[in-house]
């Protein structure tokens, strides 16, 4: 006991002799001497007895709740006591009533559903991941069931063959005296034979925000080039890609990891499929070399007939790229993907996906937004053009047997076509992959602006002939 609590008992016996001496002098005052002196006598000591056993009863109950709430144990014990009498009051003073346990309802959200008995060469379709499950019976018992999560939902195919089937829900470790009703309680499925299919094997990262924003990674080597997917053909139809999956949390040097493989529809969700190898050694090498680089509008789709692109406005003019210093050194712009297809009037557009070249790890962000300003087509034809030679890696002597220059007219916006000349336009045969002899190849055209359109005049093809 402190010395606080000590005070306070002190106070208390004070306050109680007090009490005893004010009312023993009030009956001095108040007596007089008469025939029963004797008999007032011994009924104030009678009172003194009374009022110190009941101070003395008092101050033992307080020292005990005192000594009863410094003790974590005798608190709980207290605690669990009122409870029992609370509890006791409300069921009517009744044991049978505070023992029994009413009837109610309630509801399991989400409850997985396991599928047994599918034959190995078989797949099943229309199997729900979860269900709800409702349940009716005693409160005490839905409470137990709901806090041990013991209980089970499947689904039973055991014996079913290909087809299209109405199967029912079952469960099990639920308590006897618990109703169980699931939603759906019957599901339709289908079940077809397994095939299996040849896949190339990619990669993709996760984590990427867990790594240091200087870093980038690359990918050295995969263990394997291709796997096997074995599944339902409707799932093997979803495959999208099928990818090793490579962690980078926490990831500061080259490192070596065994990935697990996964196939991925178009929205990026994992489909139920076996493969095979289900897991690859995959190296990478992490580098932190990074530089900035131009942003170059790349159309596709076809511009609506009389316009022209005049020009483009991206939110922002540069990227960050990030790689091996030898792989990028030579990129100096990324491509930005523009649909142009049937534009007439200037438009905006958001989240225009960067192209994102096979030598760069990453870059600091995926997509900008645009304007595309959309201005009246002319068109302008240039004579005498030379036909040039590319790929040429053998060294041959190449002739053109019909001609050697040719007219190419481009349309686009008058600001642009205005600018242009004859070495603002190459046009070339490409011999790569040709051997001696003579050969009909194809004209193509390259011009300084990637808005403009181009069509060649004179011929489409031209012939060759090559010699050592």
């Amino acid at each position: 006991m402190n010395k606080k609590d000590s005070s306070r008992h002190d106070s208390t016996t004070d306050f109680f002799l007090k009490f005893i001496n004010k009312e023993k002098s009030e009956e001095d005052k108040k007596s007089k001497p008469n025939n029963h002196r004797g008999i007032s006598e011994e009924y104030t000591s009678t009172k003194e007895k009374f009022a110190k056993a009941l101070f003395k009863m008092i101050n033992l109950l307080n020292t005990t709740f005192d000594k009863m709430l410094q003790s974590n144990l005798s608190i709980k014990i207290l605690s669990f006591l009122l409870a029992v009498v609370l509890l006791f009051t409300v069921s009517g003073g009744s044991l049978e009533s505070l023992f029994s346990t009413p009837n109610g309802g309630d509801y399991i959200k989400s409850v997985p559903v396991a599928i047994e008995g599918l034959q190995d060469d078989y797949d099943v379709a229309g199997v729900p991941e979860t269900v709800n499950v409702g349940l009716i019976g005693p409160s005490l018992d839905i409470y137990s069931t709901k806090l041990t999560k013991n209980y089970e939902v499947y689904v039973d195919l055991s014996g079913l063959g290909e087809g299209e089937q109405t199967v029912e829900l079952k469960s099990r470790n639920f308590p006897d005296s618990v109703e169980v009703m699931m939603v759906p309680q019957t599901i339709t499925v289908t079940i077809t034979r397994k095939v299996t299919k040849t896949f190339d094997l990619n990669y993709r990262f996760i984590n990427e925000d867990k790594i240091d924003s200087k870093y980038s990674v690359s990918v050295n080597s995969l263990e394997h080039d291709k796997v096997e997917v074995r599944g339902s053909q409707d799932n093997i139809d979803k495959i999208y890609s099928v990818d090793a999956v490579i962690d980078l949390k926490g990831i500061t040097d080259s490192f070596s990891q065994k990935c697990k493989v996964k196939a991925y529809d178009r929205s990026g969700k994992v489909l139920n499929v076996k493969i095979i190898p289900s897991s690859v050694d995959v190296d990478c090498s992490v580098s932190s070399y990074s530089k900035k680089v131009s942003l170059e509008p790349e159309f596709t789709g076809t511009i609506a007939s009389g316009f022209a692109v005049e020009k483009v406005d991206f939110s922002k003019s540069q990227v960050r790229i990030y790689g091996d210093a030898a792989n990028i050194k030579d990129i100096d712009s990324v491509k930005v993907l523009i649909d142009v297809n049937n534009l007439s009037s200037t438009q905006s557009f958001k989240d225009l996906k960067l192209v994102k070249d096979s030598n760069v790890n990453k870059m600091s962000f995926a997509s900008v937004d645009g304007t595309v300003t959309i201005t009246n087509a002319i068109s302008k034809a240039f004579s005498d053009l030379p036909i040039h030679v590319k790929n040429n890696n053998q060294k041959y002597q190449v002739s053109f047997l019909n001609t050697k220059a040719v007219q190419v007219t481009v349309t686009g916006a008058e600001s642009k076509v205005n600018k242009l000349t004859n070495n603002d336009i190459t046009v070339y045969v490409d011999v790569e992959n040709l051997k001696r002899g003579r050969h009909l190849v194809p004209l193509s055209v390259e011009l300084s602006d990637k808005s403009l359109n181009y069509q060649i005049d004179d011929i489409q093809n031209v012939s060759i002939l090559i010699k050592k």
